[in-house]
């Protein structure tokens, strides 16, 4: 089948586009071609390509040359791409240039995925073409988002050395300017999952904890890793106390949901998926947990929830556990929201109020009544009568 046949063929579906994006420093560039009609150009046989079209670059014309089905009987099931270059440039016999090709992803810009990561440099004549036999494999590629509406688009940059012809028939000042740094497709980490799995399926365990009732497994290394007070509690001390917490904890100040949870935090620096209503009920218990345990990261995560949770409701407890805990954020957040009339005067109007907040943190409370009556006069401590 003849070339222009093979263009039909792949073409039939939708027409082969290209749409250039040239930028030009003193010898590069780049141009992206677009083609569609991806499904039809699949029964090109393998070993037969389509000529996408051509960019000048340098005073020379290069061409991509696109192989759906792969160059050789090797390449089958992969797609080979192909630079050559066409003529030009004053009769060099052996232009040096380099190169990249790179499927663009739905954002515009070269998936890592199918981008080869490094620049190849090649003496390009007019009687060859350089690339890559395996450039993609075709079963992943139909599963990405780069393949859209049958189509998509391949970006090709190519940087071209100055060159002139030497009085011997070589060539003078054949370096090529460098194009930017490559781009290394790094896969996304399982590390979070893995040690989730770890921890859920209770491989390699060596210490229980009892909580309420509730049995938990773990990782000594893991918990004193992440945890000042585990380490301690496990590998600090005597060997006496060590020995005697080796495998068994009890814990009675917090809850099970408020453990596995903290529990969780600390195998995979997430925590669960919660409602409003659970995450508002569990915030400050996970808070005191944090606070218990050093997890220093978790006790500003809990801070924040605690913050944007502060309403006539939780007023009370959130001042009681900024003062607890020493959270000066919550505890600013808390004294601002006192600091309205409207919100005070709410609270007071509810049966025992600041009844906790006198209990336990009294020193605070006063020293807040007494900036409010130096600041709006005596009638705002009416209030509290």
């Amino acid at each position: 089948m003849a070339t222009s046949a093979l263009r039909a063929a792949a073409t039939t579906a939708g027409r082969l586009s290209r749409s250039t994006t040239v930028v030009m420093g003193a010898e590069s560039g780049h141009h992206v071609f677009r083609v569609k009609g991806y499904s039809r150009a699949k029964e090109i046989p393998n070993g037969r390509y389509m000529t996408l079209g051509a960019i000048d670059v340098g005073g020379h014309s290069w061409s991509l040359h696109y192989y759906p089905n792969g160059k050789t009987a090797f390449d089958a099931g992969y797609v080979s791409l192909f630079l050559s270059r066409d003529g030009g440039g004053g009769g060099i016999s052996g232009m040096p240039a380099t190169y990249r090709f790179g499927v663009l992803g739905r954002d515009g810009k070269p998936a890592p995925s199918f981008t080869n990561s490094v620049f190849r440099t090649e003496g390009f004549s007019t009687q060859g073409a350089y690339g890559y036999e395996k450039f993609m494999r075709r079963e992943e590629f139909e599963k990405s988002e780069c393949l859209k509406d049958d189509s998509f688009a391949i970006q090709c940059d190519v940087s071209v050395a100055a060159v002139e012809p030497a009085g011997n028939g070589g060539l003078a000042g054949v370096a090529p300017p460098p194009l930017p740094p490559a781009v290394v497709a790094l896969p996304e980490s399982d590390l979070q999952k893995d040690l989730a799995e770890l921890l859920w399926s209770k491989l390699g365990t060596d210490v229980t904890i009892e909580v309420r009732g509730e049995t938990f497994h773990a990782h000594k290394c893991m918990l004193a890793a992440r945890s000042p007070e585990f380490r301690e509690k496990f590998f600090g001390g005597s060997t006496q106390r060590k020995t005697a917490v080796a495998h068994n904890i009890q814990i009675d100040d917090m809850g099970p949901e408020v453990f596995k949870s903290m529990l969780r935090f600390m195998y995979t620096g997430t925590l669960p998926k919660m409602d409003e209503e659970a995450m508002s009920a569990m915030a400050a218990g996970l808070l005191a947990a944090a606070d218990r345990f050093k997890l220093d990261n978790l006790k500003k995560i809990c801070e924040e929830m605690m913050c944007e949770r502060v309403d006539v409701g939780t007023i009370e407890i959130s001042l009681v556990f900024s003062e607890r805990h020493h959270c000066p954020k919550l505890k600013a957040k808390c004294l601002e929201f006192l600091n309205s009339p409207g919100n005070l005067k709410a609270i007071m109007a509810k049966d025992g109020s600041f009844d906790l907040a006198k209990k336990n943190c009294p020193t605070l409370l006063l020293e807040f009544f007494m900036k409010l009556w130096l600041e709006k006069g005596s009638g705002e401590l009416k209030l509290l009568n």
